[in-house]
């Protein structure tokens, strides 16, 4: 157990009582409740944090549910048997459970993992990594993900404003949005998701420093970026996101190839494309990531195909997928799988078009599957979508994922107690 002592120049934080929030532990899932519990019991500060309690206030559905308390990891690990501790300079501990659910416990901190090192460039002591709750709330990016909920008191405890942002429909960083995105410029594609997921205004500082600062977008890991993107294709709001992207100018500064290439019909149709994902994705359909960036890079490539050598298309293809996506960084097998794809489907496009059968030597390609839900994403009347890419719809089955074979681990030692899926 640890107590902390508020610093005298901190603003308390705004304490709402049960009474006048809508957060809920029917809304909470029984994994996360039971670890807030333990570590209550124990005489710790136990917080629900971020996401989950974003979501429950907006009536949606949280997909994760992350804690966050003042006890040490080493503490934490004795407090839950089965659970590990994962991370080197920022160490958190997921705690497991049976089927699969892992809920990630952190300590308060007093910095984010991308502000700045000490000046002597030196990595911060384990000691000066934590802090207290006011600090850990100061750490976080939007201030609607900054909100805490009390297992104590059933509270919701505010440094940040989060709920006043909330009731307002604004998104708004917490700090100086110009210096926590240059000191972490993934932070503004994240202001542009929560606008898109939300529909939510952008405070007018931080559109301003979007707008003028998308360009350090391209010092951040090309991987990082990539897999940020990909999140918001999954999403179901890729459309509204892209229009941000757009009107922000955040697009070019990641992909700068297409400035020029598109023009107005060229977003426009952009839009759409990621308007047909959305379709699919609320859905409950699962694309591939190669499928998800063959539908994104036709907006590129469409105006440029034109009939040729299957190979020589190919080849085309692959020099302009490297092109449109600049520094993003795409794996070789990746980039083989969407140019085959968009190459195919310009093969198989006029018999389509006219009702023709597809050549057997064709329909029995790998990738053939996928290359007809590609054409009628890209082309089937937008209504009719979902049930043309239901998988009985598919002219021939899709090919079952490739199931990777796990590697036996010699147990440590024996095992006691309860089963190994869960919680001790």
């Amino acid at each position: 157990m640890r107590s902390e002592t508020p610093e005298p120049h901190q603003t308390p934080p705004r304490i709402i009582p049960r009474p006048e929030h809508t957060v809920s532990r029917k809304d909470i899932e029984v994994e996360a409740l039971k670890v807030l519990y333990r570590l209550h019991h124990a005489g710790y500060i136990a917080y629900l944090v971020g996401g989950g309690v974003r979501d429950i206030l907006l009536e949606k559905t949280p997909k994760d549910f992350d804690v966050v308390t003042d006890a040490r990891p080493g503490e934490l690990r004795k407090l839950f048997r089965n659970s590990r501790i994962i991370g080197r300079r920022f160490r958190l501990v997921q705690v497991f459970f049976k089927g699969g659910h892992i809920v990630e416990v952190s300590t308060f901190r007093c910095r984010s993992e991308f502000d700045e090192l000490p000046e002597n460039g030196a990595s911060p002591s384990k000691d000066t990594t934590y802090g207290t709750p006011a600090e850990d709330a100061q750490r976080r990016d939007l201030t609607i993900n900054g909100l805490f909920y009390n297992i104590a008191d059933f509270s919701l405890v505010d440094y940040v404003g989060g709920m006043e942002d909330l009731e307002a429909g604004r998104i708004r960083v917490i700090g100086d949005p110009a210096l926590r995105f240059v000191r972490d410029p993934v932070r503004m594609l994240r202001v542009l998701r929560h606008a898109a997921r939300t529909g939510f205004t952008i405070d007018a500082a931080a559109w301003e420093e979007i707008s003028t600062k998308g360009h350090l977008i391209r010092t951040c890991p090309p991987a990082r970026v990539r897999d940020e993107i990909l999140k918001d294709f999954r999403s179901g709001a890729a459309q509204p996101f892209f229009a941000l992207m757009l009107a922000s100018g955040l697009f070019y500064d990641i992909f700068p190839s297409w400035v020029g290439q598109l023009g107005d019909s060229g977003e426009d149709r952009l839009l759409e494309l990621a308007d047909r994902l959305d379709l699919l994705v609320e859905g409950g359909f699962i694309l591939s990531d190669s499928l998800i960036w063959a539908v994104f890079l036709s907006a590129f490539l469409e105006p440029q195909l034109h009939p040729r050598d299957f190979k020589e298309l190919r080849d085309f293809i692959q020099e302009k997928i490297k092109e449109a996506l600049g520094g993003i960084e795409f794996p070789r097998q990746r980039q083989d799988e969407v140019s085959q794809m968009l190459a195919l489907e310009q093969r198989v496009v006029p018999l389509l078009a006219k009702n023709q059968p597809v050549p057997a030597r064709l329909t029995r390609l790998t990738l053939y599957p996928a290359t007809w839900l590609l054409h009628q994403i890209k082309t089937a009347p937008a209504a009719e979508l979902p049930d043309l890419c239901r998988p009985e719809a598919l002219p021939i089955p899709m090919p079952a994922p490739k199931r990777r074979r796990s590697r036996r681990h010699r147990p440590r030692g024996r095992r006691r107690g309860k089963e190994a899926g869960e919680e001790g």
